[in-house]
């Protein structure tokens, strides 16, 4: 019993140190949402329009499928940020989601990416 007492001590100190180093690190983040009818844009479209870009941007990334559901295609640069794009089956939307976020106190190469991403995205619709 006496040993617990300093253990939850020592954990409530530990998880409350977690907030407080994450004040210190300064980001951040680019936000775009856009619903487009799936009859001209399909999660497929979307996901290989940001791919694209990502690409043209020299960009590392990963791409997951999950059919008629999402794609997510998601990376960044080490050093400077990340980005992710979803594009999401929504009844007769797709509805994509564009984050950028730099790994600094003003926007930066990741949200320039995502406003780049969300016109390559727009773009594609028919």
């Amino acid at each position: 019993m006496k040993l617990i007492a300093p253990l939850l001590c020592a954990a409530g100190l530990l998880a409350a140190s977690g907030p407080l180093m994450a004040q210190d690190t300064d980001f951040t983040l680019t936000y775009h949402v856009e619903r487009t009818p799936s009859a001209r844009l399909d999660i497929d479209a979307c996901g290989d329009a940001a791919m694209k870009a990502a690409e043209a941007a020299g960009l590392i990334s990963t791409v997951q499928r999950f059919p008629e559901q999402l794609v997510s295609v998601s990376g960044g640069r080490e050093g400077e940020g990340a980005y992710v794009v979803q594009c999401i089956a929504v009844d007769d939307k797709t509805v994509s989601v564009v984050h950028g976020i730099d790994y600094r106190d003003q926007k930066a190469a990741m949200g320039e990416f995502a406003d780049a991403a969300a016109e390559a995205v727009a773009a594609a619709a028919k």
